[in-house]
Formats: C-alpha cells, sequence, structure tokens
C-alpha cells in the first residue's frame, strides 16, 4: 500500500525530471534544479513514512525504468536520472550520519562544546 503511495511521489517528481531533461536538451543548466527536486521527493517521500532502504529501493530502479520505454531517444535523462540517484544516496547517507551522531553525542558524557 504505502510502496505504491512512494511510486506515484518519484513518479510525480520524474516527470518533473523528464521536464528538465528537456531544457537541458536546449542547452540550459539544470543540475541544481535536479538536486532541489530530489530533496523534495525524499522529504514528501519521508513524510509519508518511507524508510532510507524504502527510498534507494525506489530510487534504485530510476535508472532501469529509464532505460526501458526510450533507451536511445532520450540519453540525457538517462544521465539526469543517475545524478538524481546519486543525490539521493548523498542525501540520505549524510541523514543518517547525523542521526549517528546524535545518538552517539546522547549516549556519552556531556563534555563541553570542544571535545
Amino acid at each position: 500500500m504505502l510502496e505504491a503511495v512512494w511510486e506515484k511521489i518519484v513518479d510525480r517528481y520524474v516527470q518533473e525530471i523528464r521536464a528538465l531533461g528537456n531544457k537541458a536538451e536546449q542547452g540550459e543548466l539544470v543540475g541544481d534544479l535536479v538536486r532541489k527536486k530530489v530533496r523534495k521527493c525524499l522529504i514528501e517521500m519521508h513524510a509519508s513514512g518511507a524508510e532510507p532502504e524504502d527510498i534507494r529501493a525506489i530510487f534504485g530502479s530510476l535508472e532501469i525504468q529509464a532505460r526501458v520505454p526510450c533507451p536511445v531517444s532520450e540519453p540525457r535523462l538517462f544521465q539526469l536520472l543517475t545524478a538524481a540517484r546519486a543525490h539521493a544516496e548523498f542525501l540520505l547517507f549524510i541523514e543518517e550520519n547525523r542521526k549517528s551522531c546524535a545518538r552517539s553525542d546522547g549516549k556519552g558524557e556531556d563534555l563541553g562544546p570542544f571535545h
């Protein structure tokens, strides 16, 4: 049930990235916009209950999905989806590291801000 919701969220953002891919084909720089879309997508997925493993699984399948419908006609879309997947992985890594540090800080002795 939730997986279908998550896939709809990602599908909506993939359509937005596809539109950015069309702009990229015309020579516009869209890298920052793609990263912004990925961040918003992760926030929305997390708000709907997705865990990092769920997000990784869905984003991992994006590259495969990009090859199936039109493998040659949209190489730029494939590149953007690859970049989106990498950025999602980076954001998940940063968030997991932040949570890990917060947990370890909470268990240890408070030695002050510089210890």
